[in-house]
């Protein structure tokens, strides 16, 4: 697995999507995410038996763009670590609303599309402390801020960037086979 995630990184393409803060094609990121999204110790019990994915928009174009790719590859993905996956598409509100819908719904997955501030993703990653929920953003700078992972390309290859920190608070716990493959955001 790890080998195939590495190969999937590799032929990451320079161009990106038109938006200036993602630097991984959106296309890329999902196919990247579902594949170490299985590593996750707690995915199985997130859902009570289904990966729920949530793709969190903006009132944006860019951000209804990278919805509406990566909602193509997500869709087409009916399992992932070997359950079944729903994907749904909503618009960000306020991060405590995020937290209550994530706590009701067994949210395992919110992706970030563009848009987003940092102190709206701030506030989502202090909101969602205590959840068991991997939040996923589209750009690299957020995870500095409080999403658990995200991507960003570097001498032409996908890279995953991961904060440990931010992953604890939410139970995100990923197996050591595919944390050598993540870089810490400094």
């Amino acid at each position: 697995m790890a080998l195939l995630l590495v190969a999937a990184m590799s032929l990451a393409a320079p161009a990106a999507t038109r938006a200036e803060n993602v630097t991984v094609p959106v296309g890329l990121q999902a196919e990247l995410l579902f594949m170490v999204a299985g590593h996750d110790r707690n995915l199985p019990a997130r859902g009570g038996g289904v990966v729920r994915t949530l793709i969190l928009t903006k009132a944006t174009d860019d951000s209804a763009r990278c919805a509406a790719q990566f909602k193509k590859v997500a869709v087409a993905r009916l399992a992932v670590a070997g359950l079944p996956h729903s994907v749904e598409v909503a618009s960000f509100t306020t991060a405590s609303a995020l937290a209550q819908e994530c706590r009701a719904r067994h949210l395992a997955i919110i992706y970030l599309t563009p848009g987003f501030t940092g102190a709206e993703v701030a506030a989502m990653g202090q909101a969602l402390e205590g959840c068991s929920v991997l939040t996923v953003s589209a750009s690299p700078a957020m995870v500095k801020r409080g999403a658990v992972l995200g991507f960003d390309l570097v001498s032409g290859r996908a890279k995953l960037l991961f904060d440990p920190t931010q992953a604890a608070k939410q139970r995100v716990g990923f197996g050591a086979d595919v944390l050598g493959l993540m870089t810490v955001p400094r």
